[in-house]
């Protein structure tokens, strides 16, 4: 299992520090609001941002709207994939201030 992890990891393409990683959502979305960063799933290619979920009372929003798909709470929208599973198919890891790597989506356009 070990060699497994090891070979994802491989795979990632980008690894930045969360403070990085927000101000690249701030110049790309034009607001500090991280509520208002558009996110798109790898999978089905669903746009979705911490605000669709907050409306839609998803339980813990902000602390699943980067990287898993919306579709996992509300009905017709998205799919049901998470990068917290075994599919690990994201390209961007975020380092949290206490040296953690994160699964996040890609912004969206």
């Amino acid at each position: 299992m070990l060699a497994v992890v090891v070979i994802l990891n491989i795979m990632c393409k980008n690894v930045i520090p969360f403070e990085d990683w927000k101000k690249l959502g701030e110049e790309k979305f034009k607001t500090d609001d991280v509520k208002q960063f558009r996110f798109k799933c790898p999978n089905c290619k669903e746009t979705q941002t911490a605000q669709d979920f907050i409306d839609a009372k998803v339980e813990g929003a902000s602390e699943k709207f980067f990287f898993s798909c919306i579709g996992r709470w509300v009905e017709n929208r998205g799919c049901n994939l998470t990068l917290g599973g075994l599919l690990q198919i994201h390209e961007t890891e975020v380092v949290t201030s206490d040296g953690n790597n994160v699964a996040v989506f890609e912004f969206a356009e």
